[in-house]
């Protein structure tokens, strides 16, 4: 059974920011670059590496951003074979429409370039008015819902929701947006698609990917680049404090996860979005 591997690619800044709040000197797009430090293209080229190493191929959900700072890191991943396809431009929260109208104009070269037709959302939140704006721009899919495996078409848009399983058994679904992480959805189902619980179960994910196979459903899976290769900035004691005090629910993502997801790789054969449905 083939299952979907995504990764959602952004430099650690954006986990930082998240976890225990942004920097003074983080103002602009070139102060980031600066302070990625080549960490981008050292952790792509890892994780295009490894990949190989397990004949895997994986969508990499693409910052707009990151092709201005490293075009020759993004054009690499579409040599080697996988789906390049859109994370908006700088990692920003999609409360409406207008936001990511804004975002993808101002990724205009990415777009040009790569042509996505898929898209995800950052933090796995959007609103039905930004579905729509991906319609007129001319995508064909997003991945940015937790729910049970049910392709939804909403505005023109295939929504394909990043895999959860429900605790009664019993899947429960709705079609309000956003489908995000939410304490009274994981009182109902578990979103083990999701890095946050991959960084929790670790290899045992392997285990409810094989519970979903033998339904013959495919699992959905994404991670990010520094929940593989940390930085030092978000590594040690002192980081992990600061992300208990401040917000404890991104703790899991402090979690390395690398040898897990190599067992995942080795044990279980995965696709890009494209390849699985609309190659």
């Amino acid at each position: 059974m083939k299952n979907i591997l995504s990764i959602d690619l952004e430099s650690w800044i954006y986990f930082y920011e998240n976890a225990v709040g942004a920097r003074a000197d983080w103002l602009t797009s070139q102060n980031k670059r600066i302070l990625d430090n080549d960490y981008v293209p050292t952790a792509t080229t890892n994780i295009l590496d490894l990949l190989e190493r397990y004949n895997q191929k994986a969508t990499f959900f693409t910052l707009g951003e990151l092709y201005e700072w490293y075009p020759d890191v993004v054009e690499e991943i579409e040599k080697r074979g996988h789906e390049v396809a859109y994370h908006t431009h700088n990692h920003a929260l999609l409360k409406s429409g207008e936001i990511l109208e804004r975002e993808l104009e101002q990724s205009g070269d990415f777009i040009k370039r790569f042509k996505p037709i898929g898209f995800r959302a950052p933090q796995i939140y959007i609103t039905r008015d930004s579905i729509a704006c991906l319609n007129r721009w001319g995508f064909k899919y997003s991945s940015s819902t937790y729910d049970e495996h049910k392709i939804s078409k909403i505005e023109g848009i295939d929504e394909i929701p990043l895999s959860t399983i429900s605790f009664r058994g019993t899947p429960q679904s709705n079609h309000e947006l956003p489908k995000h992480m939410t304490i009274k959805m994981l009182s109902r189902k578990v979103p083990f698609g999701s890095g946050l619980f991959i960084g929790l179960l670790g290899s045992k994910t392997s285990y409810v990917i094989s519970r979903l196979n033998k339904k013959n459903i495919p699992a959905i899976l994404f991670i990010h680049p520094w929940q593989l290769y940390r930085p030092k900035e978000i590594e040690g004691f002192t980081f992990k404090m600061k992300v208990l005090c401040r917000n404890p629910l991104c703790m899991p993502y402090t979690i390395n996860v690398l040898k897990a997801v190599e067992k995942l790789l080795k044990r279980h054969k995965f696709l890009s979005f494209r390849e699985y449905y609309y190659a």
